[in-house]
């Protein structure tokens, strides 16, 4: 975590409900609120940075395959329209008539 020494005071308006569930949650945890909030924001912020990198490194993979069937160049609406053919196929293949 960041160092304490170089802190900024944020004021922070809150749904009431949500304001409830972290006043318990510190109250079980015998922390004080500000605690909980500093621990749950720094815990967010690392989360989301790590779905973020998930969420690129999951683009990349399909771009890179993409690249590799030659269909990186497809038009958005080619792209759907093939979703759309595969979907009908397997369909097809499922539930056959």
């Amino acid at each position: 975590m960041s160092s304490m020494g170089q802190t900024v005071q944020v004021t922070l308006q809150l749904p009431k409900d949500m304001y409830g569930r972290v006043t318990q949650a510190a109250r079980m945890e015998q922390r004080q609120v500000a605690d909980l909030l500093r621990t749950l924001i720094a815990e967010g912020l690392v989360a989301h940075a790590t779905i973020r990198e998930l969420l690129e490194h999951v683009s990349e993979d399909y771009r890179a395959r993409l690249a590799r069937e030659g269909k990186l160049h497809q038009s958005p609406d080619d792209v759907l329209q093939a979703l759309r053919d595969l979907r009908a196929q397997i369909a097809r293949e499922l539930y056959p008539w």
